[in-house]
């Protein structure tokens, strides 16, 4: 976890440093959101590819670290890991949880040339390139292929600052929604598949509908979402919040905590 909790406030709103915000441009928005998404699906790649000893459901789930803004895969091969970081999407083979040099800067790159780096430092790490495949245990439509097409970061550089504050916040929010049921030791994830931030409780801790979505193509609005569940995992509430919203509000993290607060209860 990242941050201790305020001793003041609604159980949801003891987190520290929610970053202010102004309303973006929609559509950089969604550029940074399209770059975002299609760089962390080689981490799903290679997740898919060597991750084992867990869930075949959860191997691509990432970590996300909301200090160094970073998305990781679950360890492989002696513990190595691949991680991209907001804003500028750089990718880094980590080893025992160490940054490893080489680092991948996407601007001006295709995907090709992101696949033939992943290739090469398999092969400097001494892992079964052959294993590596580029197939996902998902179906998304429009990804970006081959070299008819590069990354431009640069272009979306404001949309990338504003998802890193989001992801920032929503780690926030979640980590005191962790706190406040008990889940001390909780991990927040990120789906690779629609890209949602959300919490994965200890085992045994109650079950927590928590996340935060950057948005997508029929929701173009980052927004929160919240659902409590009953002991029987049968849903009994649920709740939404769009960013648009929570940008009106003197608070934000208070308003937000104040709508999800059924989570904590």
């Amino acid at each position: 976890m990242t941050n201790s909790p305020d001793p003041h406030g609604p159980p949801a709103a003891r987190a520290a440093a929610w970053r202010p915000l102004a309303v973006g441009d929609r559509e950089e928005l969604a550029r940074a959101r399209s770059e975002t998404f299609n760089l962390a699906q080689w981490l799903a790649r290679i997740a898919h590819s060597y991750v084992t000893g867990t869930d075949p459901g959860r191997r691509t789930d990432l970590d996300f670290d909301a200090a160094r803004a970073s998305f990781t895969t679950q360890p492989f091969a002696d513990s190595v890991s691949l991680q991209m970081c907001l804003p500028d999407l750089q990718l880094q083979f980590l080893a025992h949880g160490k940054p490893v040099p080489h680092i991948f800067e996407p601007d001006g790159r295709s995907p090709a040339e992101v696949e033939a780096w992943i290739l090469v430092e398999l092969l400097h790490r001494g892992i079964d390139r052959e294993r590596f495949s580029k197939k996902l245990p998902y179906a998304i439509a429009g990804l970006m292929t081959g070299d008819a097409v590069d990354h431009d970061t640069q272009a979306c550089r404001e949309g990338l600052m504003q998802l890193t504050a989001w992801f920032g916040n929503a780690a926030t929010l979640i980590e005191a929604v962790a706190r406040a049921t008990g889940s001390t030791n909780a991990r927040i994830i990120c789906l690779p598949q629609t890209f949602a931030l959300m919490l994965a409780p200890d085992s045994g801790a109650p079950r927590i509908s928590l996340g935060f979505s950057p948005g997508n193509r029929e929701n173009p609005e980052p927004y929160f979402y919240a659902g409590g569940f009953a002991g029987d995992g049968a849903q009994r509430s649920a709740a939404r919040i769009e960013a648009a919203a929570l940008l009106t509000q003197d608070d934000p993290a208070r308003a937000a905590a104040t709508l999800l607060k059924m989570t904590a209860g």
